[in-house]
Order: structure tokens, then sequence, then C-alpha cells
């Protein structure tokens, strides 16, 4: 059975609603379940744009639903009461709408079941309301009115009765049923599609008329399905990798970002869609001219390193997605980068999210690569991330220094393999997460099965750290190396 008590002393109340961290729960294995499903249902999730809906398999027994957006999490129910875990770690008891859902439960006589939700505000159950508005009445609610916004829409029955439930027929008629005559709580707006048109003609009712984040399609043979409309930015590029073989002289994808209120770039992803043969000539030969240096060393898919070249060209692209929580929970991070003017420094890693089946749409010679154009807020406004106004800055400690630099080439087989040697003081030794000073070997060679390959040595004492970047220098810059830097 359910153990869903916590140690209130550990959890921050508020209005009768308390919120707490997953270990405090008295069953702390409830945040390993809430994880579980989480990856499990993002792994059978197939993300489509509305354009390739045709590609769905053609099968009777769909079931297409309304997708909410507010905070997933999985609900659980001993017959008493309900909680909600999410799975970031986060655990949620007394909200109204659990309090109503647990009434109604009982009335089922429903003993144990574990469900798969959207916490979101409930206004109107027509239209789609920003994430944030849900996080922040979750996080710290300003009365107990708000709490009463919040609305539960469940879309799944993970267990009934300690038994996984399997059939997309069983769970809908059965959350109907049970949640039929629910206020705050209500089965998430569903139908029976037996072909494509149906599943079309209500995302076109909800998504494109009433403005639903988007639709959810779920068949037991087939799998589950995402629906939505592309999303469209403009983003800043920071770097780029080139083709190999007949396509060498042509882009194999970009690195772009978007900009943080202070200025800083923050990566976002890498688009390597979209683009005519024409486009990837176009652009690689505009961007070499314009190829800077960088302590940051970002690798595509296939292991090759990015040049980084000069903030300039902002470009349009399209997305499905954008994801701020990994499958297990926790932000999803990614570097944010400095810009001098002559080169990029890299400052931390900070949330922003996964970018799913971005798309090139052109080159936007009508902005330039500066906050209001390329900003982060592009992001925010369709996901929460978590410190998104935050300086970069903010509790800088000093700036790292480079005190020494060796970059050498050999050309082998038509290919131009390149190593690069870097000693730099990080004036942070003082902080328990920095050494003093950093060797840093990168060896790019294409010929390899993994081209890229780093290699860090740190110490705290730099007269070692000299002797190390000497000894290793002499050991690797051989017979057959031109030094270029």
């Amino acid at each position: 059975m359910l153990d869903l008590g916590f140690d209130k002393a550990k959890f921050t109340c508020k209005f009768g609603y308390c919120t707490g961290k997953a270990p405090d729960l008295a069953d702390p294995s409830l945040h390993v379940k809430a994880q579980e499903y989480k990856r499990r249902v993002s792994g059978n999730m197939k993300a489509i744009s509305a354009d390739d809906a045709f590609k769905l398999p053609r099968a009777k027994g769909y079931f297409v639903s309304r997708k909410y957006d507010g905070e997933n999490a999985m609900l659980l129910f001993d017959g008493e009461k309900m909680i909600s875990v999410n799975p970031g770690g986060t655990a949620r008891i007394g909200l109204p709408a659990f309090e109503e859902a647990a009434e109604l439960l009982k009335k089922a006589k429903v003993s144990s079941c574990v469900l798969g939700a959207e916490i979101y505000v409930k206004e109107d159950a027509t239209k789609a309301h920003p994430v944030q508005q849900v996080v922040r009445i979750l996080r710290s609610p300003p009365s107990k009115e708000d709490l009463e916004r919040l609305g539960i829409a469940v879309f799944d029955i993970v267990e009934l009765e300690e038994k996984p439930v399997d059939s997309a027929a069983k769970v809908f008629d059965t959350l109907k049923k049970w949640f039929s005559k629910g206020e705050k709580v209500h089965a998430v707006e569903f139908e029976k599609a037996d072909s494509i048109d149906t599943i079309m003609e209500r995302f076109t009712d909800w998504v494109v008329g009433e403005g639903a984040e988007g639709v959810v399609v779920r068949h037991d043979q087939a799998g589950w399905f995402k629906i939505k409309l592309r999303h469209s930015l403009d983003v800043a590029v920071i770097g780029y990798s080139e083709g190999t073989d007949h396509r060498k002289g042509m882009l194999h994808d970009l690195l772009v970002a978007v900009m943080r209120s202070d200025g800083s770039f923050h990566e976002f992803t890498r688009v390597g869609g979209g683009f005519t043969d024409e486009d990837r000539k176009s652009i690689v030969t505009d961007l070499k001219k314009k190829i800077v240096p960088s302590d940051y060393v970002a690798v595509n898919n296939d292991y090759v390193a990015y040049e980084m070249v000069k903030p300039g060209m902002v470009i349009e692209i399209s997305c499905l997605d954008m994801i701020a929580e990994r499958a297990r929970g926790g932000p999803v991070k990614r570097m944010v980068l400095d810009w001098d003017g002559k080169k990029y420094s890299a400052t931390t890693r900070m949330p922003l999210v996964s970018v799913i089946s971005p798309q090139f749409i052109r080159i936007r010679d009508d902005k330039e690569a500066v906050v209001d154009d390329v900003s982060i807020r592009q992001v925010t406004d369709l996901a929460a991330v978590p410190e998104a106004d935050k300086s970069v800055h903010e509790d800088d400690d000093p700036p790292s220094e480079l005190l020494e630099r060796l970059v050498y080439t050999k050309v082998m087989k038509g290919n131009t393999m390149v190593r690069k040697l870097l000693l730099w003081k990080t004036n942070k030794k003082d902080r328990n997460d920095y050494p003093g000073f950093v060797v840093y070997l990168t060896d790019f060679s294409p010929n390899r099965q993994t081209p890229l390959e780093r290699e860090i040595k740190i110490t705290n004492s730099e007269r070692a750290a000299k002797q190390m970047f000497d000894d290793w220098g002499k050991k690797i810059f051989i017979t057959g190396w031109d030094k270029v830097g």
C-alpha cells in the first residue's frame, strides 16, 4: 500500500498547502516512481508538427486529448488523501484540488491509485495559461484564493489498486467516470478518433481556435504522440561546423544563442536542418571571415568542434517544443558566454531548455545580435526557466587569467589536425569547487573515431602548473606539427 506520510516540520506550509522535498516523505521512493514514469512517457512520446500529422500510423482506436500548460505531476491516492510528487523531487500536499479529487475517489470506492496529471490555472479551461503563473502560485501562493484557481487535468492512470493500467480506453473511460462531477479536478478533454482527420479536427478546434498548448494522441499499439504548432524564435549565431568529405566547404550545423539581459550569450541549441545546399555554401563562406578565439569548446553530435564566430548574424528558427526539465528532474543547464569584443569566455552553466526539432527558416538581415533582438524572453514566454532574470555576474568571482597558449596543426591525408594547449589561473582557488590552475588540452583529428578529445590537469601550485604545461607541450608537439598560435 502507498504510504503518503510526511515530516511536516520539514515542509513549508501556507494557507493549508504544504511543499517539501520528496526525501522527507515517509516513502522517499515515490520520487523514483515519478522519475521513472516521466522517463517512460518521454521515451514513448514522439513530438510531431501539425504539418507532419499525416505521418501518424493509420489505425483505429486513437484517443486525442487536449494538452494543458501546467506543471506535470504524479498524483498519489492512498484511499484517504492525495499528494503530488514531480520528477524534480518536489512534493505538494493540501491543494484544494487535491482535496476535491480525494473525495471523488472515495465516492468511487478507489482504495489506491497513481495518476498522471497537469496542475494548471483553471479560470478558463478552453485557453492555455503560461506555466509561469502555475509555478508562481505553487512556489509561494499569495492567497488562499490563488490556490483555489489551480485545477488538475488528469490524463493517465499509472496504477489502480497497485496494478498497471495499459489500455487507453480503460484509462479515459475510468477518468471520465471518476471526475465527471469535479470542479477543480477533471479528466483531460478527449475524444476517440478512428482517423487522422478526426485528430486534426480536434487540433484545429483546441489549438488553433482556442489557444491550447497542443494535443496528445495515444494508441495502445502505435504509441504516444504530441502534436504542436511550431514556435518561431530569432537567435544569434555564435559558431558553426563544416561538413566533411564530399560536404567539405558546406555547413554542417550552427551553434546559436539567446541573450540574457546582462548582455551575455546563453548557448541555446544546434541547428542543422532547413538549409538548402546554397545556404550551406554561402553561410560557411560568410562565417569563415568571422572566426574568433574562445576558451569554450563546443562539439556537435558528430564530435566535430565548432568554430566560434563574432556575434552578428541573426537567424530565425522554428522548433516543436522547449523542455526546461530533464526526465529525471532538475533544470536543463547550458553554458553562458561573455563576449568582450575579441573572444568568448565561458562563465557558468545556467538553466535554459532542451529544444525539440530546431529548423532554420531564414537569415534576419534586419536584426542584430543584441538583447532587444535575440532576447531570452522569447524562451521564457513559452517555458518556465529558473534564474532567467539573474545576471550571470551577480555572484561574480574574479575572472580567470590565461597564462600560456599553444596551438599547433598537422595535415594528414588531406585533413587538418589541431592541438591546443592552454594554461590559466582561475583566481578562485579559495572556493572549494575550483582549483588554482588548469592545464587544458584539446586534440582534434577528423581521422579518429572520436575526432575531439580533451584532457585536463589541475593543481593549486603555479610552479607545478607551468611544469605540467611545459612537459605536456614537449610530449605532444613533436616532428610534423607546425605552430600557428
